[in-house]
């Protein structure tokens, strides 16, 4: 089946769009992330999962920990903001309130809620990287509905060059 024929189909899915932070001794990083699920009960674990050449893939598992940041339904335009990429120099969390987790991630303070995850397994999945994490810290953090991809929010994967 080709891509093209599939996709009709797969633009009908639905899915929360979160602001993934991840950070320990200083340095910090984040990253908009859309395919986010629970896996587990006991333990309570989540999966996210992203593109394998993105560059907080080598952060991720640095740093062993992530924070998925649940936004608000008005929060499209900080989902946005997370989801270009950034030059070396350039540090997206700068400007945005923040507090720090448990794990050393920033939990950002204007989100409908956070769940602070150390990082307790990856697995290759075609062009992603699964990153599973044990929920360690978790909040509720302000009043709203979920912002998902129902509402429009969708990212697109650049065609290859190569």
């Amino acid at each position: 089946m080709s891509k093209e024929a599939i996709q009709p189909a797969l633009d009908k899915m639905s899915y929360g769009v979160s602001v993934v932070t991840v950070g320990r001794g200083g340095a910090e990083n984040g990253l908009t992330v859309s395919w986010l699920s629970q896996v587990s009960f006991d333990p309570p674990l989540l999966m996210i999962a992203v593109d394998r050449n993105h560059y907080s893939v080598e952060f991720l598992e640095s740093t062993k920990n992530f924070t998925v940041n649940l936004l608000r339904e008005d929060q499209g335009q900080l989902a946005g903001h997370f989801a270009k990429p950034s030059m070396s120099d350039e540090a997206k969390i700068d400007g945005v309130a923040t507090h720090e987790a448990e794990s050393g991630a920033a939990i950002l303070s204007d989100a409908l809620a956070y769940i602070d995850c150390e990082l307790v397994a990856t697995h290759d999945c075609g062009d992603h990287r699964l990153f599973i994490g044990q929920a360690q810290d978790a909040g509720l953090l302000n009043e709203g509905a979920p912002l998902t991809t129902a509402a429009g929010a969708r990212y697109r994967k650049p065609k290859s060059t190569r």
